[in-house]
């Protein structure tokens, strides 16, 4: 089930969503979509294949609100929308999908932009010697990043030689741009090779990437992190260990 508590058209917005992946990079580059759009909450999403939490605001410290597994956030005048998940899968996601696509569908909008990640260790000769970002389109995207030089995730063959594409490690990302790509609905999988650690400047560089696509206005000079992510690695250590 979606369910918005804010009225408003969403027709011709582009969605942004995360796959939950390799580094969390994806979840963490929506959070920095968020923040630096300063995209306002209008809903959220409830399915059973998600692990259900409930929590305090995590963009504005003494904010009343709470956030939930997956929640929207928009950014009316740039057009941007963005589903932020925040627990991992733990069953069937086709419902899910399922209702995805409806949401897109009746609300008429535009693209699907899925974030997500890969591990870095997987990656071919040529993928190691150029940038660590890909993208993979449906056809009904058309030339959509012509003049740019932007990197198409290459195809892998398997043990039965056919071809197809692989993203190790990248979560529900490939099942769900298949799925909406079978719908009709214009898909966008962007993704960057990593490996677990602190991710944060992979987030920036995700953003970035985007940035230079749909010049929606962000600077990595002047970033500003999410209120959450002061304790992103826990606390400091107690100074009595040393």
């Amino acid at each position: 089930m979606i369910k918005l508590t804010t009225e408003i058209n969403l027709q011709d917005f582009i969605l942004f969503l995360p796959a939950v992946a390799v580094g969390n990079v994806a979840q963490l580059a929506i959070d920095l979509l968020i923040t630096s759009q300063n995209m306002k909450k209008i809903g959220y999403a409830a399915n059973s294949c998600f692990i259900p939490i409930l929590g305090a605001d995590p963009y504005v410290k003494d904010s009343s609100d709470l956030c939930t597994s997956a929640d929207f956030y928009v950014q009316e005048s740039k057009k941007l929308v963005a589903l932020q998940i925040r627990s991992p899968a733990v069953k069937n996601l086709q419902g899910f999908f399922k209702d995805l696509g409806k949401f897109v569908a009746d609300n008429k909008i535009s693209k699907v932009v899925i974030l997500t990640s890969a591990w870095a260790h997987t990656r071919s000769d040529i993928q190691i010697r150029t940038e660590p970002m890909r993208f993979l389109a449906s056809p009904s995207c058309g030339e959509i990043f012509s003049g740019l030089d932007f990197l198409e995730l290459e195809t892998t063959k398997d043990e039965a030689g056919r071809e197809g594409f692989e993203i190790s490690g990248g979560g529900f990302a490939l099942k769900l741009h298949e799925f909406l790509s079978n719908q009709g609905i214009p898909s966008v999988v962007i993704l960057r090779f990593c490996s677990e650690g602190d991710n944060v400047p992979d987030a920036v560089a995700v953003l970035e990437y985007l940035n230079r696509w749909l010049a929606f206005g962000f600077d990595a000079k002047k970033v500003k992190f999410p209120d959450s992510w002061e304790f992103l690695f826990g606390n400091a250590a107690p100074v009595d260990i040393y």
